[in-house]
């Protein structure tokens, strides 16, 4: 690949980044103990306390979201605990890979690829599994571009006292996913999605009430040292160095860059806007083009739309080769039981702007239309 010419990127992570974040990312490596870099660590915190509409406590790690992931899944839960599991796309299976390596029967609550889980099947699983520890569930599920009902599960989690796990990796920063108003217990997410950074940073919130179950359960866990918010916990304690380990001052650099840019010059509900004028217009236009949405409008992600292939074609990949070798641009195909069926659209970063959006649509009018 020539990377003078880069590739637009319509991939739901990692996406193409704003000025200022590439910025931020080619300055010098700042040092973890100089007080600059210090303040601004603090400040990038407050801003993900806004975008996450939360005070709990913020964890920024180095890790991909799925680090991020294993790392609430290990600390909130231990091994012979069960869980009960949302299971309807690509990255369900990954929390269930995850319990399962960590010694967790999964309660596993099936639902449709493509469709929002429906709530009263997991009130019918906690009411099956008293002994339950929890429910673990993907907000907006990237394989499938679906949005489950975050807050119902959460309601339903808090009326039989357990925690509620929430991956938000495609989620959070694209749309209105209120933490403390919901009372999320552990939420992890990742920079490289609707924050509009490079991959490399790992984020939780964790609540007052997931703090006391993972310290009640200490003695019981095997939680490993980096992946084990205990761990965490324990370094905050020191101003100087609230870090278990050398954090990644350049890329939490960048994420200040990008924060910053979020909430002061589109501000926090003209972020979401944007990624839903994105949303609609690819949706509608696409289906102008004779495509058909896997997720219906109710329940579509505003981060990532995903559609089926034209019944000409054989394989989505079709489209994919196409819009690489023509125009430059990539976007994702879909997995598991949707591999060949779907491709993956990604709204976030630059991929929500008027500009790409526009080249997008022109991209696929010329796969239909070509000779």
């Amino acid at each position: 690949m020539n990377y003078m010419t880069p590739p637009k990127l319509f991939t739901p992570g990692p996406v193409d980044i704003f000025d200022e974040t590439r910025a931020a990312l080619g300055g010098p490596v700042p040092h973890m103990s100089d007080p600059r870099w210090l303040a601004l660590y603090a400040e990038t915190v407050e801003m993900l306390h806004t975008i996450m509409q939360t005070r709990n406590d913020i964890i920024v790690m180095t890790a991909p979201g799925s680090g991020a992931i294993e790392t609430g899944l290990a600390s909130l839960f231990v091994s012979g605990e069960e869980v009960v599991v949302v299971r309807n796309g690509m990255f369900a299976e990954r929390i269930v890979q995850i319990l399962t390596n960590y010694g967790c029967p999964v309660i596993s609550v099936e639902g449709v690829w493509g469709e929002a889980i429906d709530a009263a099947a997991v009130s019918a699983a906690l009411d099956a599994h008293p002994n339950a520890a929890g429910v673990a569930v993907v907000a907006n599920e990237t394989g499938t571009g679906v949005r489950n009902p975050v807050c119902d599960l959460a309601q339903l989690a808090h009326r039989r006292d357990l925690p509620i796990f929430v991956d938000a990796v495609s989620g959070m920063g694209g749309y209105d996913l209120p933490v403390d108003r919901w009372g999320l217990d552990v939420l992890a997410t990742s920079s490289n999605k609707a924050l509009e950074m490079a991959p490399g940073l790992g984020i939780l919130s964790v609540s007052e009430r997931a703090w006391a179950i993972i310290e009640a359960k200490e003695e019981s866990a095997r939680r490993g040292w980096y992946y084990n918010l205990a761990t965490w916990k324990a370094s905050r304690s020191r101003a100087a160095f609230p870090f278990p380990s050398t954090p990644p001052t350049l890329l939490i650099a960048g994420l200040h860059a990008s924060l910053k840019r979020i909430l002061e010059v589109e501000t926090l509900t003209g972020h979401w806007a944007r990624y839903a004028y994105a949303q609609g217009t690819v949706r509608r236009r696409l289906r102008e083009l004779g495509f058909e949405m896997l997720a219906a409008d109710a329940v579509a992600s505003p981060t990532v739309t995903t559609v089926y292939k034209r019944r000409e074609m054989e394989s989505i990949d079709e489209l994919r080769d196409y819009l690489l070798h023509a125009h430059n641009m990539m976007i994702a195909t879909g997995g598991g039981p949707l591999t060949g069926q779907i491709a993956r659209i990604s709204h976030m970063g630059l991929a929500g702007t008027g500009e790409y959006v526009q080249a997008l649509i022109d991209g696929v009018a010329a796969f239909v239309y070509r000779g």
